[in-house]
């Protein structure tokens, strides 16, 4: 119990190491904001997972994770096999084309 505790402190402490590092390094812009905000969550998901821990939530938000990517992942799979058939058949309808201007150079050439 004293090591899942001190481990959970150690990961603690190393994030905020890390995040003021970083904070320090990133120049002022605009998306200070942004990452400050990200920053923000993973500090809250951090410091919530004892909890998580103890009522047995970590699988429940991997399992859910889990399924969300593999439909997204399926998702994006499908789109890129929508848009290799589209650029096959641009392939090949400029394949027809190409065959096709030869031998129309060639009438209007002999017409000339």
């Amino acid at each position: 119990m004293f090591t899942y505790i001190y481990d959970w402190i150690k990961h603690l402490v190393f994030y905020l190491i890390l995040m003021t590092m970083l904070m320090q390094i990133i120049p002022d812009s605009d998306y200070k904001k942004y990452i400050r905000f990200f920053t923000g969550l993973v500090l809250i998901l951090i410091l919530a997972r004892p909890l998580m821990g103890v009522f047995h939530l970590e699988e429940e938000f991997a399992n859910l994770y889990h399924s969300m990517e593999y439909r997204q992942n399926r998702k994006e799979m499908e789109r890129a096999r929508e848009q290799f058939e589209a650029a096959e058949e641009g392939y090949f309808e400029w394949q027809r084309d190409e065959a096709l201007e030869p031998s129309e150079k060639g009438e209007s050439a002999g017409t000339e």
